[in-house]
Parts: structure tokens; sequence; C-alpha cells
């Protein structure tokens, strides 16, 4: 199954949907093993690997108002929805839960 596709951020755990779509409206992008994010002023590459329980692990690296961040996180996917958790490095940790539109 692919998980290719534009995934629209509609729920975290730290954040209202308000704050998530404060710049654009929140999302998270993957191509293959690549992706990307956005939520409030959070843009950022992703890394994708798929592990070895059927979930997915990521490292990211981008930008927080052009301050630099980076961490990691983990994701489900069930049909057209993500259902994981993003970490930052030295700093806050966030579920979330993503739809194809």
């Amino acid at each position: 199954m692919s998980i290719d596709g534009r995934y629209e951020i509609i729920e975290m755990e730290l954040w209202d949907k308000e704050d998530i779509d404060l710049v654009e409206p929140g999302y998270i992008r993957i191509a293959g093993n690549r992706g990307e994010l956005h939520f409030i002023c959070v843009d950022g590459q992703m890394d994708i690997r798929k592990d070895k329980s059927g979930g997915y692990k990521f490292s990211w690296d981008g930008n927080d108002e052009c301050d630099p961040v980076c961490g990691f996180g983990e994701f489900n996917c069930n049909g057209d929805t993500l259902t994981g958790r993003i970490y930052f490095h030295d700093g806050d940790d966030s579920s979330f839960v993503a739809k194809k539109p």
C-alpha cells in the first residue's frame, strides 16, 4: 500500500487547529521515502523509513520562524489517516492525526 500523498493535519496534542493552520493549513506530504511537513510556523523535510512492525519512523529538519529545528517521529497509516507523534530535538513533542482530504 502506498502512503504517498498530502495529508491535512487535523489534530495535535499541544496545539489547537487554529494554531496548526496559522500560516496555511497544516499538512504532511509524502512521496516515497521523502516528505515535508508544515504546521504553525514550522516547515520541515522528512526522511521516512518503514519499520519491522509495519509503522513508519522519520527524521526531520527545517525551520520554525527562521530558527533551525530538527527531530524525529513515528506514525501508522490506516487507510487515509496517519496517527503518530513528532519530536523536536531538545523541545516539545506532540501526537498528531492527519487525513487525506
